[in-house]
C-alpha cells in the first residue's frame, strides 16, 4: 500500500463481504486459499485496499445472464 492512501480506502472483510453477498467466512476461506483479492495485515488485522478490491472484481468473469454495469 503506497503512503497516498487513507484509511478510509481500507476495507475490513466485513465490507468485502457487503460488497460480494458474501459471508465473512467465504472471505476468510478465500483468502487462505488465495483465491480472493489481495490484501493486507496491520497486526492481527485483515485489510483490503479499496482500488485492490474494484480492480480484482472486475477481473472475475461474468456470470451467464448478467448485465455489464453502465
Amino acid at each position: 500500500m503506497s503512503s497516498d492512501h487513507t484509511l478510509d480506502d481500507l476495507l475490513s472483510e466485513r465490507d468485502l463481504a457487503r460488497m460480494t453477498k458474501r459471508s465473512v467466512g467465504s472471505i476468510r476461506r478465500d483468502r487462505l486459499l488465495r483465491t480472493n483479492c489481495p490484501f493486507i495485515r496491520i497486526g492481527r488485522s485483515v485489510r483490503y485496499v479499496r482500488s485492490d478490491v474494484e480492480n480484482w472484481l472486475r477481473s472475475l468473469p461474468r456470470r451467464g445472464g448478467q448485465r455489464e454495469p453502465k
